[in-house]
Order: C-alpha cells, then sequence, then structure tokens
C-alpha cells in the first residue's frame, strides 16, 4: 500500500476526525486542519504519540487567504500533498423563512466555497507531481430534499456539481476526485437539535463506519478511480419519527 500524505479539512470532530485518525493509523502523513486552534494542537499531541507522522495547521477555509496558507505551510513542511479530504462542513436545520443571509452564506462558504479555494491552490502541485486526489464529504442531502435543510441542500447539490465538472477537469493529468455521500452519521452535527426532536444516534452510522469508506477510495491504485460512494444506515433512523 501506497503511504500518502493527506490534508484533512473539518479534522476537529466527526467525520473529518475520523478519516484522519483512520489514515493515521494506516501510517499516511496527515496534515490537520480547521479552526479550532486547541482541539488541533490535542489532536497533534495525542497522535504524535502514537508514533503517527501528523501536524495541525489552524486554519479558516471560508478565507481564500488562509485556505492558501494552509495548502502553502503543508506543502512547506512536507515537500508534498497528495490527498485532500474535504470534510469542513456546516449543518443547519431551519425553515427558509426563519434563516438569516448570514446563516446561509455560512453555510455555502464552509460546505462548497472552502473547496473551490482549496483545490484552486493545490492543482498546480497535483498536476507537477502527476497525479492526486481530492475526497469530498458530501451528503445524501445532495440527492434529496429535506425540509428545514435548504442551504445545507443547496450546499451539498451545488458541491456534486462542482466535482463532476471538476472530475472531468482533471481526469487526464492523472488526479482522482471522490464524492463521498453519508447517510445520517452520529457526530456532534445533531447536538444543536437536541431537545427539540427524537434523535435515534444509536440506530445511525458512526463516523468510523464512514472512514472506512473514504479510506478504501483512497487507498485504490491510481489506475482506478472510485467516482462516488453512498454509505447509508440499512434502515431509516428516522422511520416512524418526526424529524422536525
Amino acid at each position: 500500500m501506497e503511504k500518502k500524505i493527506a490534508l484533512v479539512t473539518g479534522a476537529t470532530s466527526g467525520i473529518g476526525e475520523a478519516i484522519a485518525r483512520r489514515l493515521a493509523q494506516e501510517h499516511h502523513t496527515v496534515v490537520l486542519t480547521g479552526r479550532n486552534a486547541k482541539r488541533l494542537q490535542a489532536m497533534e499531541r495525542d497522535m504524535a504519540k502514537r508514533g503517527q507522522r501528523v501536524v495541525a495547521i489552524e486554519g479558516d477555509l471560508t478565507r481564500e487567504q488562509e485556505a492558501r496558507k494552509v495548502v502553502a505551510e503543508a506543502l512547506r513542511t512536507f515537500g508534498a500533498v497528495d490527498v485532500l479530504v474535504h470534510s469542513a462542513g456546516v449543518f443547519r436545520v431551519t425553515r427558509l423563512e426563519d434563516s438569516s443571509t448570514e446563516e446561509f452564506r455560512s453555510v455555502m462558504d464552509t460546505n462548497l466555497t472552502s473547496l473551490f479555494f482549496l483545490s484552486r491552490a493545490l492543482l498546480p502541485h497535483f498536476t507537477k507531481q502527476g497525479g492526486g486526489h481530492i475526497v469530498a464529504v458530501s451528503s445524501v442531502a445532495a440527492r434529496k430534499g429535506f425540509p428545514g435543510e435548504t442551504a445545507y441542500c443547496a450546499s451539498k447539490w451545488g458541491l456534486m456539481g462542482f466535482l463532476a465538472a471538476l472530475r472531468e477537469e482533471v481526469r487526464e493529468r492523472g488526479i482522482r476526485v471522490t464524492a463521498l455521500l453519508p447517510g445520517p452519521t452520529a457526530t456532534h452535527a445533531w447536538e444543536p437539535l437536541r431537545g427539540k426532536a427524537a434523535l435515534p444516534l444509536d440506530k445511525m452510522m458512526s463516523a468510523e463506519m464512514v472512514a472506512e469508506a473514504a479510506l478504501a477510495a483512497i487507498d485504490q491504485p491510481a489506475i482506478a478511480c472510485v467516482e462516488e460512494i453512498v454509505i447509508a444506515p440499512t434502515r431509516d433512523p428516522f422511520e416512524g419519527r418526526a424529524k422536525d
């Protein structure tokens, strides 16, 4: 198995953290990034104690200059980046008429625009080294609309269009693009909804299950591109329950 250098966004919690830790367990080098500096540093210390090759780089990826800085620092530290795992995301459930412009922009900027900034910064490097891999965590909400999730669904549907077009642009350069579409996953993203609805977290997938799917795509030989992975609970955790 070829060992890679992976830049993981949204690495301080949920699916992003699970992917970062799983990559490190398989002896890949991991660059952790996110906005929570304290949590990043704690993860870096913990993983380094386990003998894992890791570095934490703080950055607000919704700001183009900070996204470019994170990429430049990762390249300066390790000399290369082979994989970008984009797991940074914002999940909010708010009826459209109750949504603010700032909330809508925050979801779009975090879930979609930040990937645009990172991909544009990394593509010259990927092209020069003759290959690379972009893995973006989307959602089953990119395939189906859900009440109260207008901003979230818009960002994830837009993400799928971005990835589909980018895949065709870079295919001939040996650059792979994978969309990972998880169904309900038990992460802290559901925390704001506790007390407002019945949350069957015990019937959802774990972040570690989703991480295994991401690892399977990343570890494919360079000649193969896993374009999309949809992974969901066998049974709908919300079946028979009110979601709002």
